[in-house]
């Protein structure tokens, strides 16, 4: 059993899991909690990366992305850029996660294994399945609104 812990926690670390977002999807979740505290105004790519220190390269298709998903909307010309127009509460984790990099790999087996079930389990299914299933639910039920009132300005 302790063995199986070392090898989760290896694993863990090694990234090869979701219990760390995809550095894209950092960006993203950043992106729209600042854009939901600042629904009022505007904000171009370059305030964004100013702002946000956010790799410029990475900006214009990320908020492509959002934008076709139809999570912010973009307005062109001078007093033009990025803002969310939809209801917060009604914009998911798990709708930004799915833009960015998709839900697929939420449900994978944490050892690689095609073909890991409670019928045909791994050494590690019983121990991960619970985790799993707790970041799953997580990502399902927070709401951008839930994001914001957690009252943090760290973007």
């Amino acid at each position: 059993m302790l063995a199986s812990v070392f090898l989760l926690f290896y694993i863990l670390l090694r990234g090869r899991n979701k219990m760390r977002f995809q550095k894209t999807t950092e960006y993203a979740i950043r992106v729209m909690v600042f854009l939901a505290d600042h629904m009022d105004e505007r904000y171009s790519a370059n305030q964004l990366h100013q702002t946000l220190q956010i790799p410029y390269k990475y900006l214009g298709r990320l908020m492509q992305k959002l934008s076709n998903a139809g999570l912010v909307e973009v307005t062109q010309g001078k007093q033009g850029g990025y803002r969310i127009i939809q209801d917060l509460s009604n914009i998911y984790l798990s709708e930004i996660v799915n833009v960015v990099e998709g839900l697929a790999d939420y449900g994978r087996c944490v050892l690689g294994f095609p073909q890991c079930s409670d019928e045909n389990p791994c050494s590690l299914h019983k121990i991960w399945k619970e985790r799993q299933e707790s970041i799953t639910k997580m990502i399902y039920d927070t709401t951008l609104a839930d994001l914001q009132s957690n009252g943090s300005k760290k973007y």
